[in-house]
């Protein structure tokens, strides 16, 4: 436990240093700027909003490089509180959906993560092998018109009809975040390689959605889920065996 907590420790000091450059960065080029926002009530400041996009961008930065080791669950924690934060961050930027995502999908999947890790670390000798498969043909084509009835329904019937916003760029790429998480998150579950693919469109879509609100301090952290994800998804390719690769094979 000593052990996992110094990872811990090391790897929010790593991304506090991180997150002080690019602080750095965007203030001397002049890019950090917020309006007050009146919600629940209240007004909540420039100030409130800046401290609220860093911690989450400090926190989400270390949970994804703690998580790296399969044997420290103490990522988890982290990964909840950062999935809270976003959620209100994007709560207060108008994007309903994606507060709805992290509230109804990310947080019990990390509730759900964390429980299972802290059985299986009790558990000595039982544990199944990892044999991360690729969907079959059938699974893949479904897959795609999952993500594009989500993603259809997220900006047409939440956001357009329901929530009454016209239709512009930021709200696109916010569907395909909400549709490419929901897929990422449940094929994740399932050990199925292709949930990697989903994870980098979804750090993608994100990426370009908050640059093109000027939301860069999240922004960056988006931009390491791209490396991170990316990597991730190479190291499961590799070890998804060769008769286990579903529609690449044509299955």
């Amino acid at each position: 436990m000593k052990q996992l907590l110094k990872e811990v420790v090391l790897n929010l000091l790593l991304s506090t240093a991180i997150f002080a450059v690019v602080v750095l960065f965007l203030q001397w080029r002049n890019l950090v700027g917020y309006q007050p926002i009146e919600s629940l009530g209240t007004t909540f400041s420039p100030t409130f909003q800046f401290v609220l996009e860093i911690a989450a961008g400090i926190i989400g930065t270390a949970y994804v490089l703690i998580v790296r080791n399969p044997a420290n669950y103490l990522g988890f924690p982290l990964g909840i509180v950062m999935s809270l934060m976003l959620a209100f961050q994007f709560f207060l930027q108008g994007f309903v959906d994606e507060t709805i995502i992290y509230l109804v999908v990310f947080v019990p999947c990390q509730v759900y993560t964390l429980i299972t890790w802290i059985k299986g670390s009790k558990r000595s000798g039982s544990e199944e092998p990892f044999m991360p498969t690729f969907l079959s043909m059938k699974g893949f084509l479904a897959g795609i018109a999952i993500f594009a009835v989500l993603m259809v329904a997220d900006l047409f019937l939440l956001q357009n009809m329901v929530m009454g916003r016209p239709i512009d760029f930021p709200l696109v790429m916010s569907a395909v975040v909400v549709a490419a998480s929901t897929l990422a998150n449940f094929l994740l579950i399932k050990k199925k390689t292709d949930a990697w693919f989903y994870w980098v469109l979804f750090s993608i879509a994100g990426t370009i959605q908050l640059a093109s609100i000027d939301a860069w301090v999240t922004c960056t952290l988006f931009t390491l889920y791209i490396f991170i994800n990316g990597s991730a998804c190479i190291a499961w390719c590799k070890q998804t065996a060769k008769e286990n690769r579903g529609w690449l094979l044509g299955k």
